[in-house]
């Protein structure tokens, strides 16, 4: 066994032993029968050419390991590597700077050791991938989306919907695209490629012309009736003033700030169908309009809750408070979800989560709500530990807590006991108290750790003294 340090890793490179029939073994000296007869010396000669045994196998089978994002598939495919043809060490060298070269990855390891068979060799990549990566998207660009996106289908072998944001992997992205859009007739376009927020928790690598553009100076509003227009101005002003102009990026404003607006009285096909851009009059910038089309309002049609014991839908039901030909509002529609989840979660279910599918009827313009909760396993409540009491208070305080061992955990319980605790007086130089909870994931069980201090000693008033 050999081991190569590559990259980062200990990767161990397996050299196979040839099966019996493929090297077959060296004749052994003939051993001297009479051991009191005196053999002469043989006469001096060169010794025979060491024999070296081969290494080069087929490759019987091979697995990915570590991959998360890139699906086992394509990185077999990016590596070279293939099933049945004849590999060593310099063929996994090769692949794995494959698979660097890609920018895709971290670090690239390899392992291969003689199969079960002793016929060939099993072989496994280690990747670990870049993190983070993110969605892209393009702005500006003279072609159109679809034929950019296709020819990086093309060229790109490992990577994609989502990018890591190293700079070998943009520069790439970003040499394609300069390429997709060059022809004899047009300009040369210089693209950047940018990370912006397309929401909370939604960043984005954006591809756009390197030239600058104009800055959002004013913003209006035409064709809206349900929502005044100075609401639809505060509402993005704050996002849009000021931030260099594009379609693209204004439409992503509007879908993030405006569109709630409207789901929230049943508007829910509220569109943007027009956006017009001249140069601000009195500062520097470019003024924009954008038409609104409120639709029709929208009612509630069925709802369907999924994910929940049968037994108790009638109950959650009534917690979320959805009724059939209300107005469509999705702020109290996700409200009510979000009742029933923090519900769940008080019952020890603590990884709940829910969202909510829409099916729109645009005949009678109603909403169909589809609510589905995951709930995940239920936690249980496991051991309670007590630091900084003595041995007559701690047992008081044990007496005090209610929430028994192999019951639902409650989240809440811990801080509002000890809430409790400062309320009734139980101590009278209390500190500061804290509750800190251990989880364990494998068990599904919560330890809790109160900590109780004292208050020390109160600061002495300053005295005066009167002349």
């Amino acid at each position: 066994m050999t081991r190569y340090a590559v990259a980062g890793f200990a990767v161990f490179a397996w050299m196979a032993l040839a099966p019996a029939q493929q090297v077959p073994a060296q004749p052994a000296p003939a051993q001297q029968q009479n051991k009191r007869a005196a053999a002469p010396r043989p006469a001096a000669s060169k010794p025979a050419p060491a024999t070296t045994t081969p290494t080069v196998f087929p490759l019987e089978t091979l697995r990915v390991e570590g991959n998360h994002r890139v699906t086992a598939d394509r990185v077999l495919a990016a590596s070279g590597l293939k099933i049945g043809t004849q590999v060593d060490k310099t063929a996994f060298d090769v692949a794995r700077d494959r698979l660097i070269a890609s920018g895709a990855f971290e670090n690239v390891g390899y392992e291969y050791k003689p199969s079960a068979s002793g016929t060939g060799y099993d072989g496994v990549l280690q990747v670990i991938e870049l993190e983070p990566m993110f969605p892209y998207r393009f702005e500006d660009l003279p072609v159109s989306e679809d034929a950019v996106r296709a020819t990086l289908r093309k060229q790109e072998t490992v990577l994609e919907d989502l990018l890591p944001s190293s700079p070998t992997v943009l520069d790439r992205y970003i040499k394609t695209i300069e390429e997709a859009m060059s022809s004899g007739s047009s300009p040369a376009v210089k693209v950047v490629a940018q990370l912006t927020a397309d929401g909370p928790g939604q960043t984005v690598i954006v591809f756009l012309p390197s030239t600058p553009r104009s800055h959002i100076a004013e913003i209006r509003f035409k064709g809206n009736q349900v929502l005044p227009a100075d609401v639809l101005q505060r509402t993005l002003y704050e996002t849009a003033i000021g931030a260099p102009y594009s379609e693209a990026t204004l439409r992503k404003m509007l879908d993030l700030g405006i569109r709630p607006l409207y789901d929230a009285r049943g508007r829910i096909r509220a569109a943007f169908p027009q956006i017009v851009t001249e140069k601000a009059k009195n500062v520097d910038g470019v003024a924009v309009m954008v038409s609104v089309n409120e639709g029709p309002p929208y009612t509630v049609g069925d709802v369907r809750l999924s994910g929940v014991p049968a037994a108790e839908i009638s109950q959650v039901e009534r917690i979320a408070d959805w009724r059939k030909g209300d107005i469509a509002n999705f702020d109290d529609i996700n409200a009510g979800l979000e009742r029933v989840k923090q519900r769940y979660i008080s019952r020890g279910f603590l990884h709940a989560a829910a969202h909510t599918d829409r099916t729109v009827d645009d005949v009678n313009h109603t909403v169909s709500v589809g609510a589905v909760m995951e709930l995940g396993p239920q936690f249980l409540f496991g051991k309670l530990r007590i630091d900084g009491l003595d041995i007559f208070s701690e047992p008081a305080i044990r007496k005090a807590w209610k929430l028994a061992s192999g019951k639902p955990f409650q989240p809440d319980y811990p801080d509002s006991f000890l809430a409790g605790v400062r309320d009734e007086g139980v101590f009278e130089n209390l500190g500061k108290t804290r509750a800190e909870t251990h989880i364990d994931e494998a068990a599904h069980t919560v330890d809790v750790t109160l900590f109780f201090s004292g208050a020390g000693p109160k600061p002495q008033e300053s005295r005066r003294t009167q002349f």
